[in-house]
């Protein structure tokens, strides 16, 4: 009877009889279950292989009703027995047949008997240190057997690898708590570029996989292949956003988010920058909108706009879209929105021309019509909904008083006033009945020519304009003879005893 045959009655034994058949098997031939049978199509296959093979994941046919082929019992039986579990790679068989659940259960993670599903919604980071913490509680009760988590397939893939492709985060996490080399490479392309998990996880765009291999201490700069890409680089060029926003909750210091590739502009020389691959990707149409993301993304996190004028222009061309993109990006992220307005206000720099209204014919034309770009109070925008939040008062900054009523003078903060003033101005503007289209500060706002020091000294030649009104609001005066008056009132009225 050959391998195949004899295997295929041995499957459909009872577990008992399964378990004498296989002892039977090992007093003939001492290395009988690590032995690799051929097969005729020119495998090979060992016992443990073959019961791979044949299992099913699904637990009911719908048609059918009738239970599925789960042999995990009878695995359990072989993995015992063997002298040595890595002989034809089973773990990387399960992995890469696409049966999740048996992996998890080579793995031993149903000993654990902890469910991960909640903390991976909330934390897939959290889930991984929760993970580790169980291991070692129910560590006693593992099986003896280990694969080794380093090896590699017929095919040269590592666990870690086939893993990421499955984009299965409880597999993922638990490949990761046996320590794998997370710098290990794998071929994965006809050209045989090799990519270490980082890249491979950034390429699927796979966004937990980033964080949990970046959190075990992959190299976040890396620069893969022969264009030198790094992850940031790599994301950017490839339209990956969700991964490449999955990196930016790591220190920037540590991807350097301004580096070149080898994708050299026309000097032959000058590589792109993750920004400028992003441009790209918005010139040619490839992604558009999360192009756009993606760059709105850089920015707030301190990446250089891109050195290419043509580029710059595009941006500067889609700013209101840019803005839009900055403002759900940093929703949840207040602590970066300061220093990108301050960037935005700086005169002369590179993002400050992009940001604000220009003097292109575009410009004129809105100049013409009395229609003012809307950036530059989606910029100040960002700065009021950061402060007017109560939540913020929990934290390390004041909340920022927008009540019409209320006293700034004990607000110090240049950039908070100066939000705070063209929130007031823009109010102000749009509930005039018949608004100056034209209003000197109202330009001054939008082509980015004004800061709260301009503010203070307009009012201050101009108390009878619009924005000098404001400005009094801001910092009422005190009226000293309505207090003496009321004073003097007060001393005089008779009092009861």
């Amino acid at each position: 009877m050959d391998f195949i045959d004899e295997m295929n009655k041995a499957a459909g034994l009872k577990l008992d009889d399964f378990r004498a058949f296989v002892n039977r098997k090992l007093q003939h031939d001492k290395d009988y279950l690590d032995r690799l049978f051929w097969l005729p199509n020119g495998s090979q296959m060992t016992v443990l292989n073959y019961l791979i093979e044949q299992h099913q994941e699904t637990v009911k046919d719908s048609e059918l009703d009738e239970p599925s082929t789960n042999l995990m019992d009878k695995m359990d039986v072989v993995l015992e027995l063997s002298s040595n579990v890595n002989v034809g790679e089973p773990l990387h068989q399960a992995i890469a047949s696409g049966k999740i659940q048996l992996a998890l259960h080579l793995l031993q993670a149903d000993k654990i008997n902890y469910s991960l599903v909640d903390y991976i919604t909330v934390n897939v980071i959290s889930a991984l240190n929760a993970l580790r913490e169980k291991t070692k509680e129910f560590a006693s009760q593992f099986k003896s057997y280990f694969f080794d988590i380093n090896k590699r397939d017929s095919e040269g893939r590592t666990l870690l690898s086939l893993a990421i492709d499955t984009k299965n985060p409880e597999l993922l996490m638990n490949i990761l708590i046996k320590e794998p080399n997370i710098h290990s490479v794998t071929n994965r392309s006809n050209a045989h570029v090799k990519f270490q998990p980082l890249h491979q996880a950034v390429v699927l765009d796979y966004a937990d996989g980033v964080r949990l291999l970046a959190q075990e201490g992959a190299n976040l700069a890396n620069p893969m292949g022969v264009m030198k890409d790094t992850p940031v680089l790599l994301a950017s060029r490839l339209g990956k956003i969700n991964a490449l926003e999955a990196l930016m909750e790591f220190p920037v210091e540590k991807l350097n988010l301004n580096a070149e590739n080898n994708h050299y502009f026309g000097d032959k020389k000058t590589g792109h920058t993750a920004i400028e691959e992003l441009c790209l990707r918005i010139a040619n149409n490839e992604g558009r909108a999360d192009a756009i993301r993606g760059v709105a993304v850089l920015l707030c996190h301190g990446a250089e706009p891109p050195r290419n004028e043509t580029m710059r222009t595009l941006l500067r061309n889609n700013r209101v879209t840019l803005l839009k993109a900055v403002h759900s990006y940093l929703e949840n992220k207040p602590d970066l929105v300061d220093p990108f307005v301050n960037r935005c206000h700086l005169t002369e720099s590179a993002l400050h021309y992009i940001i604000y209204a220009d003097h292109s014919w575009g410009s004129s034309i809105r100049h013409l019509l009395g229609s003012p770009c809307s950036a530059a109070f989606l910029v100040e925008d960002l700065v009021i909904r950061k402060y007017s939040n109560t939540l913020v008062a929990q934290g390390s900054h004041e909340p920022l008083q927008t009540a019409a009523n209320a006293n700034l003078s004990l607000e110090h903060d240049p950039l908070k006033l100066y939000a705070e003033f063209v929130r007031r101005y823009k109010q102000a503007y749009e509930n005039q009945l018949v608004p100056n289209c034209w209003s000197t500060m109202r330009w001054m706002i939008a082509e980015g020519r004004s800061d709260w020091g301009t503010v203070e000294r307009y009012a201050k030649t101009y108390p009878k304009s619009r924005t000098g009104i404001i400005y009094n609001e801001m910092f009422p005066k005190f009226e000293a003879h309505e207090d003496i008056d009321s004073f003097t009132q007060e001393q005089s009225s008779p009092k009861l005893t």
